[in-house]
């Protein structure tokens, strides 16, 4: 199962090594709280900003990703019912490849519901222009149920910040999944190994794409007269 994610990543998986000093690093070089939380799993790192949003690092909640996790969320107030998700074209064809291998061999009717929500919507929702970047348009995915939002959301700065990504360090083959569910913007990646240079640039475009997400969910609770 997932044998093209496997083969996409490779041997990136590697040991933990020093993912706390890099993480502890990062964090403190962005003026950011680090500490260790501990589970039934063995725990991992948690990275608090003063803009709200955070950076979890353990063990991997989604079959795509293996081994360890990075994930970076944060609340925007989006009503809980928006759902997006953004994917390179690369990955989603393997992951819609995974969905259709399941759904054949089991010969099933609906949709497999224990599948991550992200997988389901990429036949459930509806895709979102991106004609707006030629670029982004050609090598990228975005589905939603809320195609104004969504579109809303894609305003020149998001737009130019993903522009940015696409073009320096967000390539076709990286496993990288954006999500908003339930209000919780969400960007999923592997956990092994940590460069702090992609920690930055990472953590820079989570940043611009939430605070948007914030502005609309703003915006539409205290609307203009």
């Amino acid at each position: 199962m997932f044998d093209a994610l496997k083969r996409m990543i490779g041997g990136s998986a590697a040991a933990n090594g020093d993912t706390d000093q890099v993480l502890a690093t990062w964090a403190k070089a962005e003026g950011h709280a680090f500490k260790r939380v501990k589970d039934k799993t063995g725990g991992g790192y948690v990275v608090e900003t003063a803009d709200g949003w955070r950076v979890e690092w353990g063990e991997s909640q989604r079959p795509y990703i293996m081994g360890k996790e990075l994930r970076f969320r944060c609340d925007t107030g989006m009503s809980s019912d928006v759902q997006m998700v953004m994917v390179s074209k690369t990955l989603a064809q393997a992951l819609e490849s995974d969905v259709f291998s399941r759904f054949t061999n089991a010969m099933q009717t609906q949709i497999d519901n224990t599948l991550p929500d992200e997988m389901r919507w990429l036949a459930m929702h509806q895709r979102v222009s991106l004609n707006a970047s030629p670029g982004l348009a050609k090598r990228f995915m975005l589905l939603s149920n809320a195609d104004a939002v969504a579109s809303a959301w894609l305003d020149d700065g998001v737009l130019s910040a993903l522009d940015d990504a696409a073009s320096v360090w967000w390539t076709d083959t990286l496993v990288l999944v954006l999500t908003l569910n339930r209000g919780i913007l969400t960007m999923r990646t592997a956990g092994q190994p940590l460069e702090p240079a992609r920690l930055k640039l990472v953590g820079q475009l989570f940043a611009r794409l939430a605070s948007r997400l914030r502005e609309q969910a703003k915006a539409a609770k205290h609307p203009k007269p």
